[in-house]
């Protein structure tokens, strides 16, 4: 009983066993895929598969290839030559041989057995389909390649635009491994170079080739230009070579950086070096006879030249340059005052082109200064109940940007000043320009009172200047300025009592007094104080008037006559009359009066008040339609006063 008890435990406690499913019938190849471990260049190794029937049916071999037939670096040998018949249960072996030639470009390659069953019945249940057994070759690459150009110059000299001339590039692999470097393209610049001899193989690590570069000018000019040479490795940056040559056959002075020595900006007190080159660019002998600066800045700028190779041919040269020979000098600078630097560098020589070459020397020694004004600023004697305000002006006289900070009260100024207009900063400002804003003064009790405005920038010399205000609080009795107008002082504070004529209080503050001036005749609200512009005929007659509307008790009345002049068959009467202001407070009323000759009585007949403020009247055929007009301009009452001018226009026709 005990041993049927351990029975049934070891039966239930026990995992099934797994029925593994037949191989299918076919070919299988062992190892199933071959690793070549090769990996110095130039080395040799060769692997064995052993190709076997799987199943009791004999098979057809017929045939064993490579799926790239144009790969060079694997060979094979198969011991049986197909196409043959193996038998069930029988192999056959593939010897592989694999001489790496390091190209990258290179992809996966596979041995592919095609094979089909050796019997001609087919109507055999069991028969073998025809099929192709794939056996990898896998390579084993490791390292990378790394492309090395020399020269980095090549300098071809003078050369004829009759002849050409040759010079060799040498690329190497300088990386490890066994990847090898394969050049996709050399590529010049110009035109009057060529680049031939790419290699058709790659380069394995440490073997190198020459390309030839070719020169051959097409004028007389200097080439400066480059050859690229690009891999096939898609993420390697080209390696680019620098080619100067020259057909130009006299001495030719030339000078890099071409567009001169920009110092840009610079801060007073430091210093900065300007590299210049040289070059003779022509195939004769260059003689420079001077070096010198147009404008030192008083010191500023000074020349920093080397040892020169002089001549004894050329007495008078302080240099003497072969072709293609240059010659590097330096400017430097020592920025001492602010201001703009505008100098040249001026040499001398026998240069075909001109024995007077100069280059430009510029830049910007920068120290922003910051100027106020006024300085200062006192708003004299104010009426108690007044706000008056001043505009004070930041300017930058110096150079370089001028960054103004902060701009505000210092502790202990009356409360009784204040920013009419707030600054934004920060403030930016270039030499020359500048920015105003303004201060505001409420005049409360009648005292003295005083405020300073701390103003924070990056002027180097003056980083906080301070703006002193004063103001007094003053009686009406004491002083009441009224512009263009009386004062009133009725309960004890100073108003605007009477304008002069011609003159409105139209923003109703008594400190600006009656600042608004009538523009030109000023009509009035009645007939016998209006305007007459003239008789406007349907021919096209124009005409305008421009005015003020300050209050809405001002009331403008401008009158013309629009005379209808044909009315045979035909009519030209068209009457436009529009209102132009940027203040839409202002508003027009029309009325029109039909009669055949001007009346200088007003008549306010069929009124027509525009929301557009543009009226249009056409005229009809036959009829005279001549029309006495009134043009009613004024201030709307809801609209605060306002000294913008209005402009009435009229047409007809």
């Amino acid at each position: 009983m005990s041993l049927g008890v351990a029975l049934t435990a070891l039966t239930c406690g026990s995992e099934p066993s797994k029925v593994l499913e037949p191989p299918k019938p076919g070919l299988a190849a062992n190892p199933r895929w071959l690793t070549f471990r090769c990996v110095e260049p130039g080395c040799d190794e060769s692997l064995t598969a052993a190709v076997r029937v799987v199943g009791d049916r004999d098979i057809a071999i017929k045939r064993v290839v490579m799926s790239d037939d144009e790969r060079t670096d694997f060979t094979f040998e198969v011991s049986k030559e197909p196409p043959f018949v193996l038998k069930a249960r029988e192999e056959f072996t593939v010897d592989v041989r694999f001489q790496p030639n390091g190209d990258p470009r290179l992809g996966d390659v596979k041995l592919l057995v095609t094979f089909t069953d050796a019997s001609a019945s087919e109507s055999a249940t069991d028969r073998i389909q025809a099929g192709e057994l794939e056996i990898p070759l896998v390579r084993r690459l490791v390292g990378e390649p790394a492309m090395e150009v020399t020269p980095e110059l090549l300098i071809f000299g003078a050369v004829s635009t009759t002849t050409s001339a040759r010079l060799p590039l040498s690329v190497r692999n300088s990386g490890f491994g066994n990847v090898g470097l394969v050049l996709v393209e050399a590529i010049a610049s110009e035109e009057e170079l060529t680049v031939t001899d790419l290699p058709d193989d790659a380069l394995l690590p440490g073997e190198s080739h020459d390309l030839s570069v070719v020169y051959a000018p097409i004028d007389e000019r200097f080439t400066d230009a480059t050859v690229t040479v690009r891999s096939a490795d898609p993420e390697a940056a080209p390696a680019i070579v620098r080619v100067r040559g020259t057909s130009i056959p006299y001495p030719s002075l030339a000078a890099r950086p071409e567009a001169g020595v920009d110092f840009g900006e610079i801060a007073v007190g430091a210093t900065a070096s300007g590299p210049v080159e040289l070059v003779n660019q022509g195939a004769g002998r260059l003689e420079i006879s001077a070096i010198e600066l147009t404008n030192d800045l008083g010191g500023a700028l000074t020349l920093m030249l080397p040892r020169i190779r002089t001549d004894t041919t050329a007495p008078n040269a302080i240099a003497v340059l072969d072709p293609l020979e240059n010659y590097e000098l330096t400017v430097e600078l020592d920025a001492q005052m602010r201001g703009a630097i505008d100098s040249r560098l001026r040499v001398t020589s026998n240069a075909a082109t001109g024995n007077v070459f100069e280059l430009p020397i510029v830049g910007l020694i920068t120290q922003p200064v910051i100027e106020v004004s006024p300085p200062s600023a006192d708003f004299g004697a104010v009426p108690r109940g007044w706000v008056q305000s001043k505009a004070l002006e930041i300017q930058n006289a110096g150079y370089g940007e001028l960054v103004v900070q902060n701009v505000s009260f210092v502790l202990g100024s009356s409360d009784l000043f204040n920013f009419k207009t707030v600054p934004q900063v920060p403030i930016r400002l270039s030499h020359g320009e500048r920015t105003g804003f303004e201060v505001e003064f409420r005049s409360e009790t009648e005292a003295s009172f005083n405020a300073t405005l701390g103003i924070e920038s990056n002027d180097p010399n003056t980083p906080f200047m301070e703006v002193t205000l004063h103001a007094a609080g003053a009686s009406c009795d004491a002083g009441c300025p009224i512009a263009n107008g009386t004062p009133s002082c009725a309960g004890g504070v100073c108003s605007v009592g009477e304008c002069n004529l011609g003159f409105y209080d139209a923003d109703g503050q008594a400190s600006t007094g009656c600042e608004c001036a009538e523009v030109g005749n000023d009509p009035g609200a009645f007939c016998n104080e209006s305007i007459f512009v003239g008789a406007l005929s349907d021919e096209g007659d124009r005409a305008q008037f421009t005015g003020v509307a300050p209050t809405s008790e001002d009331i403008d009345l401008i009158r013309f006559f629009g005379r209808d002049d044909s009315q045979l068959f035909s009519d030209d009467y068209d009457v436009e009359i529009t209102l132009q202001s940027s203040d839409p407070g202002i508003r027009m009323c029309i009325y029109r009066h039909g009669t055949g000759d001007h009346d200088n009585n007003c008549y306010f007949d069929g009124e027509t008040c525009p929301g557009n403020r543009a009226f249009h009247e056409d005229g009809s055929t036959g009829p005279d339609d001549s029309t006495d007009y009134v043009i009613k301009v004024f201030r709307d009452p809801g609209s605060p006063g306002s000294c913008t001018t209005y402009t009435v226009f009229m047409k007809n026709g």
